[in-house]
């Protein structure tokens, strides 16, 4: 079946170096232009394709499994990509994007640098029966590509907002309110923790899905470690959870995202580069932010792969089948650099005046030959491959400024070991850290129940009790993390969640022991505590430890029967129809063992 071709080419007043970022980011631009998200495999050895990952998603009503193929591209000239379909009505289809430095008049006579961006699809449909729906998506992809030009001018010459402010998941203003405020209770800096919280209310979704401290830093001109610290005391604070990620020490990305450090495991391996590599927790372990998901649930699923935007650093990327000579554009700048090709095979490339305009390599399975290579700025790097299969190769700064707070870097700060102690970096430890609501409730009266109604009976309404808070905590997205005794501990991602748990818990035991026989013998009693969780891998099951589960507790204890004891801010912060459903009895102020803090307490019951 023929291939069906569909061009479009856009100008711009920008110049291409300011085009590039925007053009380059198809991660971004994915996202804008609505596409469904994209759930990639890795693909096992054993294949001679270039192709890393399958992929999964749809477009044009149709769903799509295809091989993904490597970005291939030339720093601020052209970009492309190959993918290759299994099953569905096309075989394979390709997108390229070029720029060209045009010229374009100002209104006075005088001429700037502008850029020509062109876009060529190539679909191969199954049949010819399936040409005008391949076509038309063709048409539609191109010309949202190039409907992006127009943005980006808007953007980069007028100062528009970026084009990539949007796509914004919905989020609750009232509770990062109160999240900023915590922050800048704890003596984070006003201005600071107002950018923090402006990110996670309206911040894109791919800006803030894996937020990185210093790359913040760097963009709003601030110091990196004080950013680093504004994001750790955002976690206590209930703005943000913290995840880690594995850099690979090539494409220096951390496309593996971990919840918990019980994830990493002692060996990383980069699926595209082809590489394994020790994992060092000091240092091929990033922290990462993301909003945390009582205040804004943004979509976690990835839109692209691969793409220049991904790996800066990475001035050209090429695939080179088995026995092909490829020419590739060397760095326009001075500087040395590395060739790297896929699987580990690198080179260093000296790029001065003084080098040839050709220079020639060869790429191995584990070497490129010679190790050393000489090119004049702007020059040609011809590789032949004489590996048994298409592998990917790629030209890349060496001194490349990192934006990731590599857990050394996290390691080294008090804030870390004040609020997450020094603990969580051993390997192995199973640990993730987070912000929770914890609940805890107790049966009063039960001691005396068993004297009086016998073992069996009162075991029954004990069991029966359990059932009743089970049931409430599931309806409010918690978790029952344990029963001791007579007593419940559950655990909430938000603490609104939390308290409404409790009150219809105690709600619904009252109509479960006004129904009971010896329902008169015994009573509810709950307190609940907010703050940051170790989460913990026990025996096959999750447990919660750390400060906060004990104050919450001995907060409980605090309560008598029919009471909920709570800290004032979290049932200030609940919409007034829910505190409407209780009666605050007392305004009380405590101390508890284990918190040095004086606790700013309300005792609630049921209204009537």
């Amino acid at each position: 079946m023929r291939a069906i071709v569909v061009t479009r080419s856009v100008d711009m007043a920008s110049p291409p170096e300011r085009v590039w970022p925007f053009l380059a980011d198809t991660e971004r631009f994915n996202r804008l232009i609505g596409a469904h998200d994209v759930r990639y495999r890795p693909i096992e050895d054993g294949t001679t394709s270039s192709a890393r990952f399958l992929a999964e998603t749809q477009a044009g009503g149709f769903k799509l499994v295809y091989e993904e193929f490597p970005f291939e591209w030339s720093h601020q000239r052209t970009f492309g990509v190959h993918r290759r379909m299994r099953g569905g009505p096309v075989e394979s289809y390709t997108w390229r994007v070029s720029l060209a430095r045009t010229t374009a008049s100002d209104g006075n006579g005088a001429l700037e640098g502008g850029t020509r961006a062109s876009v060529r699809m190539e679909i191969t449909p199954r049949s010819s029966l399936l040409a005008p729906v391949a076509w038309l998506n063709a048409k539609l992809f191109t010309a949202k590509l190039a409907g992006l030009g127009a943005l980006i001018d808007r953007h980069v010459l007028e100062g528009a907002p970026s084009p990539y402010v949007r796509p914004v998941s919905e989020s609750n203003a009232e509770a990062i309110a109160v999240a900023v405020k915590r922050l800048k209770d704890d003596a984070v800096d006003a201005t600071l923790a107002e950018k923090l919280g402006s990110m996670a209310r309206d911040g894109a979704d791919a800006d803030v899905v894996r937020m990185r401290p210093f790359a913040f830093a760097d963009e709003w001109g601030l110091d990196r470690r004080d950013v680093l610290r504004a994001f750790l005391k955002a976690v206590p604070a209930g703005l943000v959870e913290l995840r880690w990620g594995i850099v690979c020490p090539s494409c220096m990305t951390s496309a593996q995202q971990a919840r918990a450090l019980d994830e990493i495991k002692p060996e990383g391996h980069c699926q595209l580069c082809d590489i394994t590599f020790d994992l060092d927790l000091d240092r091929a372990v990033e922290a990462t932010f993301v909003p945390h998901p009582g205040l804004r649930r943004v979509p976690e699923a990835m839109f692209c792969i691969g793409g220049p935007g991904r790996t800066p650093h990475v001035l050209v990327q090429a695939s080179i089948e088995a026995g092909e000579t490829k020419a590739l554009d060397v760095p326009a700048a001075p500087g040395r650099y590395r060739v790297f090709g896929r699987g580990g095979a690198a080179a260093t490339l000296e790029v001065d005046d003084a080098g040839p305009a050709v220079a020639e390599a060869t790429l191995d399975p584990g070497a490129v030959h010679p190790p050393h290579l000489h090119a004049r700025p702007g020059g040609e790097l011809r590789m032949t491959s004489a590996c048994p299969e298409a592998r990917h190769v790629k030209i890349e700064h060496l001194q490349f400024a990192s934006a990731a707070a590599t857990a050394h870097e996290v390691s080294t700060l008090s804030e870390f070991r004040t609020i997450f102690s020094s603990e969580l970096l051993k390997r192995g430890t199973p640990l993730k850290v987070a912000r929770a609501a914890v609940l805890f409730s107790d049966l009063t009266g039960s001691t005396a129940l068993y004297s009086q109604v016998g073992d069996a009976a009162a075991f029954r309404l004990v069991d029966d009790h359990f059932d009743v808070v089970r049931a409430v905590v599931d309806e409010h997205e918690g978790v029952l993390v344990k029963t001791m005794g007579d007593a419940v501990m559950a655990a909430f991602v938000d603490a609104g969640q939390c308290v409404r748990a409790a009150i219809d818990a105690l709600e619904r035991f009252e109509a479960f022991r006004a129904k009971e026989k010896h329902g008169d013998l015994v009573g509810l009693k709950l307190g609940l505590f907010a703050g940051s969780c170790y989460v913990v891998t026990a025996n096959g099951a999750l447990d919660y430890f750390g400060q906060t589960v004990n104050v919450a507790s001995r907060v409980q204890h605090l309560a008598s029967s029919g009471e909920i004891v709570l800290p004032v801010e979290v049932f200030e912060a609940l919409p007034a129809g829910d505190r409407s459903r209780v009666v605050e009895k007392e305004r009380l102020k405590a101390r508890v063992k284990g918190f040095e803090a004086e606790l700013d307490l309300v005792r609630l019951a049921l209204a009537s």
